[in-house]
């Protein structure tokens, strides 16, 4: 069982239950759905509750494995503080995040004067993750290039070079100037594609 009221912790049973952190959008359409519902109490702003299937410990709980999309990027913050809870709550489930812009979450995107619980959570627990699969395009100080990597297999630079084809149409090669165990700054590998491109 969990609610909106922002991290407090409760015993129900001799169970501890964990509250999720809501995001204020959300906050403010429940109320709101709550409102228009009238006498049912609740009018589906936020989808249709009733179709949500019962946890029975045992059976469909606890998870197996959490699938988590794109948290955070493009939504609220609060999706990357409430997956360390989902973590806390259950060590032994595995959780494999798409998407899930953990650079920025990673790389102090997000101020930690602004953002002191999802800086909390970086160290803690974002830094362990491990990437399995990468593909990130850089474009910088005129270079275009990507870094890659498929884990376990090291990290690659490649170098994207294009030049007018024949046809008139772009001639588009993809050369890889570096393979590395440890993966890279962004400054290191602007810096391979520029030495990539001053060789061609």
């Amino acid at each position: 069982s969990s609610g909106a009221n922002n991290n407090k912790n409760s015993n129900d049973g001799g169970r501890e239950v964990v509250s999720y952190d809501a995001p204020w959008g959300s906050n403010l359409i429940s109320g709101l759905s709550k409102i228009l519902g009238g006498n049912d109490g609740d009018a589906g702003l936020l989808g249709d509750q009733s179709s949500l299937d019962a946890l029975v410990e045992g059976e469909n709980s606890p998870a197996k494995l959490w699938l988590v999309i794109q948290p955070g990027n493009g939504g609220p913050v609060e999706d990357w503080v409430n997956c360390e809870k989902m973590h806390n709550m259950q060590k032994d489930t595995t959780m494999v995040v798409i998407n899930g812009a953990l650079d920025k979450v990673r790389g102090g995107f997000y101020p930690a004067i602004f953002f002191p619980k999802l800086a909390a959570t970086v160290d803690r627990f974002w830094k362990r993750f491990e990437s399995v699969f990468y593909l990130k395009p850089f474009s910088d100080k005129g270079v275009y290039g990507w870094l890659y990597r498929v884990y376990p297999e090291p990290w690659q630079v490649v170098y994207e070079s294009v030049r007018p084809g024949k046809d008139g149409n772009a001639e588009v090669t993809y050369v890889p100037v570096a393979v590395l165990e440890k993966r890279p700054t962004y400054a290191e590998v602007v810096d391979m594609l520029v030495k990539a491109s001053q060789n061609r």
